[in-house]
């Protein structure tokens, strides 16, 4: 049973990030961790911004260690984290980030699970204002945790790290069924780069369906408007889906005025800034949606597979030809000009089908995949539930 509570500030620091200047991106090699970089509880350390850190003369308080939890201080992902690893070690944190660092490797290990549970929510909403934007240090510092002595916190971390391995798992046996699609599609259509098979080529442009175009969504899609048309933002593609149920929604008649950006099921969602690159399909569920300006939509033509063209544009030869067209070191976007030049590769169509036969058997393995994975979740979720409220 957990009885016990303390302060986080009795058993742990919080160090709040460093107000980095944006003409200093760039400078140099160290790398800068922001809201941004703190994705699916882990830290994205390849997208993330560097400086000259000893050219402005950052202190090393602001550096992250391992088993470090950062979480987003701000704006709408108040209350998010990462869970730093060996390969963040050494990065900064910049501002609206803070470092919660426990003073002992066994709370460490306690608080990450305590921290990516549900109980944070909770928490944040009664802290004093927590639940607004912005969430100060202080707040942190002042906040009750359920605090076992610390053969309990070995225990329970024991438990919810085997649950989370197993989750782990699910995850890793979709990744290598997507892994197993690249690399058929190399072996079908060889590498692009070369072009050893001498396809022919046409740009982007002229394989998409002949009454649409490569465009981006809405440009200023306004407040938040309830029962209005959801429009895909580039954060909302994850892991080669949309992420559905917690899209944005505009006023309808803003929608009206941005058709040519209205998808239909099948076409192909690209995001044009940051992240950029990253694709999905347009499931059922999001049939005339709309999109921002941060990302395009691909409609394919009748001479070329929709799920050819999808794998087309996530091979490595096209995605490093996408990168080169990227310009910005702090707000990285490709333009449509350039995006509408991308080379595609058009072999015989009878192979294309070929690759979407299979593209089908391995979905259909990824979608039992992922009800294993979602029974993993709820799983890790009912045990930390358990563990936080003594009933473990």
């Amino acid at each position: 049973m957990i009885s016990d509570k303390k302060l986080l500030g009795d058993f742990a620091s919080v160090i709040s990030g460093y107000a980095f200047k944006s003409e200093w991106f760039g400078s140099g090699n160290d790398k800068v961790i922001r809201i941004g970089d703190l994705q699916d509880g882990s830290v994205q350390i390849e997208s993330a911004l560097t400086v000259d850190a000893n050219q402005y003369k950052i202190s090393n308080n602001f550096k992250i260690q391992n088993k470090d939890i950062l979480m987003a201080l701000s704006g709408a992902t108040v209350g998010k984290i990462a869970i730093a690893s060996e390969t963040d070690i050494g990065a900064y944190i910049n501002q609206r980030v803070a470092i919660i660092r426990a003073k002992d490797e066994i709370t460490a290990d306690y608080l990450k699970f305590f921290f990516s549970g549900v109980f944070l929510d909770d928490l944040l909403k009664n802290a004093g204002g927590a639940a607004q934007p912005n969430l100060s240090p202080k707040q942190l510092l002042f906040m009750e945790i359920p605090f076992p002595p610390l053969s309990e916190q070995r225990r329970i971390a024991s438990i919810l790290d085997k649950a989370d391995e197993l989750r782990q798992k699910r995850q890793q046996a979709i990744e290598k069924l997507d892994q197993l699609l690249q690399a058929t599609f190399l072996d079908m259509f060889g590498d692009f780069q070369i072009n050893p098979m001498n396809w022919q080529t046409k740009p982007l442009s002229e394989v998409v369906n002949n009454t649409t175009i490569v465009t981006y969504g809405i440009v200023q899609a306004g407040e938040e408007y309830r029962d209005g048309i959801p429009y895909i933002r580039t954060g909302d593609i994850k892991n080669g889906s949309i992420l559905t149920e917690n899209l944005s929604r505009t006023d309808p008649e803003i929608a009206k005025k941005f058709k040519r950006s209205e998808v239909q099921t099948g076409d192909i969602v690209m995001s044009i800034r940051a992240t950029v690159g990253t694709t999905a399909l347009v499931p059922k569920i999001l049939n005339g949606a709309n999109l921002t300006q941060g990302t395009a939509r691909i409609a394919v033509g009748e001479n070329i597979e929709r799920e050819y063209a999808l794998y087309h544009l996530r091979c490595q030869a096209t995605q490093n030809w996408i990168q080169k067209q990227v310009k910005g070191a702090t707000f990285r976007e490709i333009t449509l000009g350039k995006l509408r030049e991308l080379p595609v590769y058009l072999p015989p169509r009878d192979l294309q089908k070929k690759f979407v036969e299979i593209y089908n058997s391995i979905e259909m393995l990824k979608l039992n995949a992922n009800k294993s994975l979602e029974s993993s979740k709820q799983l890790f979720k009912s045990l930390q539930n358990q563990a936080f409220s003594g009933n473990l």
